[in-house]
């Protein structure tokens, strides 16, 4: 016993000794910052967001410092995460004379704004090269070089160019540039509802979901694919994250998957699909969510409301092709996935639900939406303490305020980059530009145009966070759709869906990618099986152009018709994948499910009727020539 004290106490002392880290105290620091701005909301925004930004390139710095292999290196980049502090410092100090006193392109830029705006800007892309790899860095590079050589490009993407001192005064001293939307949506919302997501995890709400879906699900015809698929959902929605909701959730319904008789990489596109759409998923859904509801000038509860019924389909056409699946490879159910009841688990953690349903509540009823997940983390603190089987000790919510910070980095990282672009978009006239541009390659067919913004927004995900990617089409596409009359919110789910479904499209598919390193399969491999599985989604955001009932827009019937239409779009695509339904189908009939699924979203009630009855006959048929088919593959056998 007093082996196991001494173990206990040397285990405790050396979790504080971790949180003693340069990286581990600016991680710190920048979350009291955070909480500091709750409690006195009188801080000016140019402050919040000044502080945010250096905060969040500080600390990237520091666990580069961390990750150092030589001496030097690490402090080398110390040095640099200290000197990250000194510009936000700086503006916090000149906040009320650039709000109130400074007039913008009048008064002139100090030395010292040049120099620290300068320094701040290079560390930024720096930072974001180091975390996040070359694809945003060099998209916005380009955008920066675009900038100084606009006088010299042909005149259709020409634009006037005023020199140095305009663009240190936009990205720098304006709220615009660095501290314009994209970090205001950073700083006043998503990090804490990081937070919140950090707080709920460390006091087990990660193991409820996971042992909730496996209660319900596990026990089923392809019980642990199932289970990843709700469990993902669930989690991934308050996590906000593809890959993170991958690395958690992954670790424990890969394995199970596998031993169920999964093959490895249908087990990781399974675990990456699943992760992927949880983005989509009410209430927390992603950053990037809550950067279109700035965009749109709307309250975040109606993106909420709107992204229910498309979520709905998403994880029906997925439960279904496990299924499928599952019963194509006579894959039998696992029956000691889980030795609790459901009853046992609800009634050792079911408290924790409690926090999930009040931030649920406290957003759907309009209450903003920082405040709803700041009180949903206090709850969590709280009911967790209540109950001996949740209780953790306090070094455990100081670890989570180091989690928090350090997961905010991928989310303020590129919104402070996203900033810098959508600030030159915008003083270059570059938006409008393209607009006209797009609908011109189009040549005014709205189809066209989809498909256009289809693939580009695919692109612009590729190896870019899901937050960075929206805002990038979000500027750039989404002006074109509307100019053509499609509903705004429409337009921007439309782009929204695409850029979330970049983390699973080949060549680059992050979600994919990190479940491979778990089931030790091909990451390519896993890559198109989770593009496959993803593929009923790529049938949804058309959906919601053609259907906006979709999205609970317009009357209930437009919303029934769009309900029935896109259910049976994802179920005929999901079996073509699959390829499975009673018997194996050949290709051809495969084909022919794609095309139904097709067909079914199209505008007019005779292409649903005729959706249907195709439906109808080709379900029909299989059942009728089931029997022969299987006895004309046992004879050739």
């Amino acid at each position: 016993m007093n082996n196991r004290n001494a173990e206990s106490v040397k285990e405790h002392l050396a979790r504080w000794k971790a949180l003693a880290r340069p990286a581990a105290l600016i991680a710190i620091a920048w979350s009291f910052a955070q909480i500091a701005f709750v409690f006195w909301p009188q801080i000016d925004m140019f402050t919040q967001r000044s502080l945010h930004v250096s905060f969040a390139v500080s600390l990237a710095f520091g666990l580069l410092g961390e990750r150092a292999l030589k001496p030097i290196m690490a402090w080398f980049w110390r040095v640099l995460a200290l000197s990250a502090l000194v510009p936000g410092l700086y503006i916090s100090i000149q906040s009320d004379f650039l709000t109130s006193g400074r007039i913008q392109g009048l008064d002139p830029a100090l030395p010292l704004d040049y120099l620290l705006g300068t320094v701040l800007i290079a560390m930024v892309f720096l930072a974001c090269q180091r975390f996040l790899g070359w694809g945003l860095t060099v998209f916005a590079t380009i955008f920066v070089i675009y900038f100084f050589v606009g006088p010299y490009l042909p005149q259709a993407f020409a634009h006037r160019y005023t020199g140095i001192e305009r663009f240190i005064d936009m990205e720098f001293l304006s709220l615009q540039g660095l501290y314009g939307v994209p970090t205001g949506v950073s700083v006043s919302t998503v990090f804490y509802f990081i937070l919140f997501a950090a707080l709920y995890d460390a006091f087990g709400g990660g193991r409820l979901i996971i042992d909730f879906a496996m209660t319900m699900t596990g026990h089923r015809v392809g019980g642990p694919a199932k289970a990843a698929v709700v469990s993902s959902g669930m989690l991934g929605s308050v996590s906000g994250s593809a890959v993170a909701n991958v690395m958690s959730t992954g670790i424990f319904t890969i394995p199970l998957m596998r031993r169920a008789g999964y093959d490895a990489r249908f087990a990781g596109g399974v675990e990456a699909a699943a992760s992927t759409g949880a983005q989509l998923v009410p209430p927390v859904m992603g950053a990037a969510a809550f950067i279109m509801a700035d965009f749109l000038q709307a309250p975040y509860q109606t993106i909420v409301l709107a992204a229910i019924l498309p979520a709905v389909a998403y994880y029906i056409a997925l439960l279904l092709m496990v299924d499928l699946e599952a019963r194509s490879q006579k894959i039998a159910p696992v029956e000691d996935t889980m030795k609790e009841s459901v009853c046992e688990v609800l009634i050792a953690r079911g408290h924790l639900l409690l926090p999930l349903f009040w931030l649920a509540y406290r957003i759907v009823v309009g209450f903003p939406v920082e405040n709803a997940a700041i009180e949903a983390a206090a709850m969590t603190i709280i009911i967790g303490t209540l109950r001996s089987a949740t209780q953790q000790r306090f070094i455990v919510v100081i670890e989570t305020l180091v989690i928090a910070a350090e997961r905010s980095v991928t989310v303020a990282l590129p919104c402070a980059l996203a900033g810098i672009v959508v600030a030159i978009i915008s003083f270059t006239g570059l938006g409008t530009k393209f607009t006209s541009f797009m609908i011109e390659v189009a040549g005014g067919h709205t189809v066209i145009l989809l498909v256009l913004t289809m693939l580009a927004s695919l692109v612009l995900g590729a190896g870019m966070p899901t937050t960075s990617a929206y805002i990038m089409a979000a500027i750039l596409l989404a002006p074109s759709l509307i100019t053509l009359g499609l509903e705004p919110l429409a337009a921007h789910f439309f782009i929204f869906y695409f850029a979330i479904l970049s983390m699973v499209t080949p060549p680059v598919a992050l979600a994919a990618y990190a479940a491979a390193a778990i089931t030790k399969a091909s990451a390519s491999g896993t890559g198109w099986r989770a593009f496959a599985l993803s593929l009923p989604g790529f049938v949804i955001p058309y959906a919601a152009v053609i259907h906006p009932g979709l999205l609970l827009v317009g009357p209930v019937s437009d919303t029934l018709w769009a309900i029935y239409s896109v259910l049976v779009g994802v179920s005929a695509v999901a079996v073509g994948i699959i390829g499975w339904v009673l018997r194996r189908l050949p290709w051809w009939e495969r084909v022919l499910f794609v095309g139904i699924g097709a067909l079914s979203i199209l505008p007019g009630l005779t292409t649903t009727v005729a959706a249907t009855l195709l439906l109808l006959g080709a379900c029909l048929y299989i059942y009728l020539t089931r029997v022969r088919v299987q006895h004309v593959v046992s004879d050739s056998t």
